[in-house]
């Protein structure tokens, strides 16, 4: 990594968690709700009930650690991103030669970190119980970790979808809590799955829910089975169906994510080399891409100078074909 890379790389690791320290919703939501909903249920379960129609599921820990991953990879993601994104920060950082891999690579990053700390924290939560100790024998590791990998990529890739297709971060917020709550109590934490699955009307929408197979999978492994635990989520023993499902879930958000930013990110750039007369805007596109740092952009050319620039190239065209 080169000094340009290595700036840049803290820069937005400092924003990330500039951002994500001061928003008390994000650490409210991303980390006290989803762990008073664990211990209540914990607790419960350990208590023990005499109504066997609310005993929570066995696997009740890996649903929270599986909405806690929804709530840092896809909601935390959407509104950091948007952030950026509202600010015109992308546009001046793709302006120069810094990588766009490396950009959303150092952003994913940072996410998947606080990830994996809530979902450390989560499981050390659970660990305070002797009977989710105790589970702890049974439990398929590599089953539960895919199901845990392929949760988190989801979310991030739905998440870029949410930011880069909506022009208002309200629109954007209410969209990434409906992907958060809807799992939240329709898959297995708000609500156990051992009275979900009593309702057919709530079981069919659940299946419209793309986080639902990659939380059963998650589900399956902490129940030690590559199948599914005993209710089997209304699979009827086709144990394959949410491993499918995942990975046409994913293939599908890639392409459209693919699309959206070659879209957004190249077609923009592009277009213009095909008008007569780009020259001069094309000598600012070659200065800006010297740049080899955001202050150096800076120095270069604002942003907003550049946008006024392309408008009044597009508007001189259209004065030529006319």
């Amino acid at each position: 990594m080169n000094k340009t890379s290595w700036s840049t790389f803290k820069l937005i690791f400092s924003m990330q968690w500039s951002n994500y320290k001061k928003d008390s919703y994000v650490i409210f939501s991303g980390w006290i709700i989803t762990t008073l909903t664990l211990v209540i249920w914990l607790a419960f379960k350990n208590e023990g009930t005499g109504n066997a129609e609310i005993v929570p599921d066995d696997f009740i820990l890996a649903s929270a650690i599986g909405i806690s991953v929804i709530r840092n990879c896809l909601f935390n993601l959407v509104k950091t991103t948007f952030d950026f994104k509202k600010t015109l920060f992308f546009e001046k950082l793709f302006s120069t030669s810094i990588s766009k891999t490396f950009v959303f690579g150092t952003i994913i990053l940072f996410n998947q970190i606080v990830n994996i700390i809530v979902a450390i924290f989560m499981f050390s939560i659970g660990m305070l119980f002797s009977q989710q100790r105790a589970y702890l024998s049974n439990v398929n590791w590599p089953v539960f970790i895919i199901g845990f990998i392929l949760l988190a990529i989801s979310s991030n890739l739905i998440a870029f979808i949410i930011v880069f297709t909506t022009k208002k971060f309200e629109w954007a917020s209410v969209i990434a809590n409906l992907f958060y709550f809807l799992p939240m109590f329709l898959l297995g934490l708000g609500i156990p799955w051992t009275l979900l699955e009593g309702n057919k009307f709530i079981m069919i929408i659940g299946f419209a829910i793309p986080q639902r197979y990659f939380l059963n999978i998650m589900a399956s492994g902490w129940s030690g089975r590559v199948t599914m635990p005993e209710n089997d989520f209304w699979y009827k023993g086709h144990f394959w169906i949410p491993y499918l499902m995942s990975i046409l879930i994913i293939v599908v958000l890639i392409i459209i994510l693919v699309y959206i930013f070659i879209k957004k990110f190249e077609f923009e750039n592009k277009k213009f080399q095909k008008y007569p007369s780009s020259m001069k805007h094309m000598a600012i596109i070659s200065s800006i891409k010297k740049a080899n740092s955001i202050e150096e952009l800076n120095e270069v050319m604002d942003i907003k100078k550049l946008t006024t620039e392309i408008k009044r190239k597009k508007k001189i065209l259209k004065g030529k074909k006319k």
